[in-house]
């Protein structure tokens, strides 16, 4: 950290509590994916809560030629009409609906849409098309048994953070070129667009969690053609016909000047967006709300954005 760019107070003392959680496995950047799975799943502990009452969840199962997705489903109080289907961050490496449950409750308690996290196959035994395929799929099996879901077809949005944004985008570009249908709007939480390591918030070096080492060799893994926009989606030479979009930009993240210039991008191609980019935040950073009142107040104004995108009434927040 630079002494002259103190992080908030709230976020340090979420740091601190995640760096004695993964005690003794090092940083991200130089594990193996065993070790990058096995950080992940430590670094989960730091938010585990039990679920609010109210809360349902279960496993459901999408059946494919040679392989089966398992989707954990959270349906929060109410009628639950609208939902996301959930792509998790974890550099395509790690990452799982366990890791992310409290980031996916979360989402469906303060949105009051049913959240499907996605398990996707990972990197790098199953490099590009591998994940990006999974993520479409599980779109359009969302929207097929969008009845026996008990959802609105049209109110099925496509979300994801940090690789799971990548997927997200990628999936939303694959249906918009397949001829569809794609999801009602796009969510992308603080996303990996393209695989420009150079550019100034990565050179910056101001988020205590994701490095360029790390994202170098995430992408390794990846293993992304450079020329293809369905990996490297800010590569796209046509952004439009993508439905309304939602990026929460964190400010310290590296990844955020590649969100920033997508949110453009967007905009120019006519594309509504809303963006914002977070001031403070580092990536991850919902996870720290409940030792941040900064990262709290920007995850909440993420969820308004949600339930107006997806015509969902103001609920108390969890």
């Amino acid at each position: 950290m630079i002494e002259q760019d103190p992080i908030e107070p709230g976020l340090q003392a979420y740091l601190e509590h995640t760096r004695r959680v993964t005690a003794g496995l090092g940083p991200l950047g130089g594990l193996t994916p065993g070790q990058r799975r096995e950080r992940a799943e430590r670094y989960a502990l730091a938010t585990q809560e039990p679920h609010p009452p109210g809360l349902h969840t279960r496993t459901a199962y999408i059946v494919l030629p040679g392989r089966e997705i398992p989707v954990r489903i959270y349906r929060p109080p109410g009628p639950a009409r609208a939902a996301l289907v959930y792509l998790h961050g974890g550099s395509w490496i790690a990452g799982s609906p366990e890791t992310h449950d409290f980031v996916t409750a979360s989402l469906a308690m303060n949105t009051g849409a049913q959240v499907l996290s996605v398990h996707y196959r990972r990197a790098p035994e199953n490099p590009y098309p591998a994940p990006t395929e999974d993520a479409l799929a599980a779109l359009r099996w969302a929207l097929g048994h969008a009845a026996a879901l008990g959802l609105d077809p049209a109110r099925i949005g496509l979300a994801g953070d940090s690789a799971g944004g990548n997927l997200a985008a990628g999936a939303s570009l694959m249906a918009r070129d397949q001829g569809g249908p794609g999801p009602a709007c796009l969510v992308l939480i603080y996303p990996v667009l393209d695989r420009d390591l150079d550019t100034p918030s990565y050179r910056a070096a101001r988020d205590p969690i994701l490095t360029r080492e790390a994202m170098r060799e995430a992408f390794d893994a990846f293993a992304p053609p450079v020329s293809d926009p369905f990996a490297l989606p800010l590569r796209a030479p046509d952004l439009s016909g993508l439905p309304p979009c939602l990026l929460s930009i964190a400010e310290r993240d590296p990844l955020r000047d590649e969100g920033l210039a997508f949110a453009a991008r967007l905009r120019a191609a006519g594309v509504p967006v809303w963006c914002r980019e977070a001031p403070g935040m580092i990536h991850s950073y919902p996870r720290a709300r409940r030792h941040s009142a900064a990262a709290e107040a920007e995850f909440q104004q993420l969820c308004a954005a949600i339930r107006a995108a997806l015509n969902l009434p103001d609920i108390p927040p969890w």
